[in-house]
């Protein structure tokens, strides 16, 4: 298709879709007046941001390709043969979490033969150390109300003033 077809097709298209929305009663602005027909005040919240912690721990180069892909690693010490003990009575095994491959070694990432050598990459796996709390998410107040015209409607923020006037059934 050449270029002036492909932008008559394209904005014939466009075209169309405008004037579907434009007459279609539906998608018409938001609804700004109507009958009151319930309130809402929303309480401030603060909820609490947390951030868990890490340590990198059994940390090794490795050259593989395969160990590089994650497939081939050493079962962590402590008894389990698990990688990671969930929860409850862990009977001294730490939960370890594998970590991702890390940068480059600078000091092995050629080989002596000048370029093509296997790269090598510090991998380490990493210990959860607990969760620590780095802010706070506060949601101010709000007071709305839900009007109604027709068979449409939609929650409207006002202020604490005029929530406190308006009654239910009160055309807004």
């Amino acid at each position: 298709m050449n270029t002036a077809r492909h932008l008559t097709v394209t904005t014939t298209a466009i075209a169309a879709a405008l004037l579907l929305t434009a007459c279609n009663p539906h998608h018409s602005a938001p609804l700004e007046h109507g009958t009151v027909k319930k309130k809402r005040h929303d309480a401030a919240t603060s909820t609490p941001v947390y951030e868990d912690r890490y340590r990198e721990t059994n940390c090794r180069t490795v050259t593989n390709a395969l160990t590089l892909s994650g497939i081939s690693r050493p079962s962590t010490t402590g008894g389990s043969g698990s990688r990671m003990s969930t929860g409850g009575s862990s009977g001294g095994v730490s939960k370890v979490k594998p970590g991702s491959p890390h940068k480059l070694d600078k000091n092995n990432s050629s080989g002596p033969s000048g370029g093509s050598g296997s790269r090598s990459r510090r991998v380490c796996d990493r210990q959860y150390l607990g969760r620590v709390q780095t802010g706070v998410h506060r949601t101010p107040e709000a007071w709305k109300v839900l009007i109604a015209k027709g068979d449409r409607s939609r929650w409207k923020p006002v202020t604490e003033t005029k929530w406190r006037k308006i009654k239910i059934g009160d055309r807004i």
